[in-house]
């Protein structure tokens, strides 16, 4: 019922190759100068501007509910 019916189908040697090296990148990584700029944009430039922006617009963004009373203050008024 699941499976094994694939039998009829023709592997194309390229497609299949191309897979197990995708599926692979980390055996044949190798830092040259074509991959460093990206290294360093990944690795520090990204990180450093979500850094940046989680610091400095912290406190910007009020998440205060808009109401007059707290849920506490509203219960405790009805005791």
């Amino acid at each position: 019922m699941g499976g094994g019916h694939n039998d009829n189908l023709l592997k194309d040697p390229a497609i299949e190759e191309w897979t197990w090296m995708r599926q692979n990148t980390h055996r044949y990584f190798k830092i040259n100068k074509r991959t460093t700029p990206t290294l360093i944009a990944m690795g520090l430039i990204v990180p450093a501007a979500l850094l940046y922006t989680a610091v400095y617009t912290q406190d910007t963004v009020k998440f205060a509910p808009k109401v007059k009373n707290s849920w506490a203050e509203a219960y405790s008024e009805q005791k």
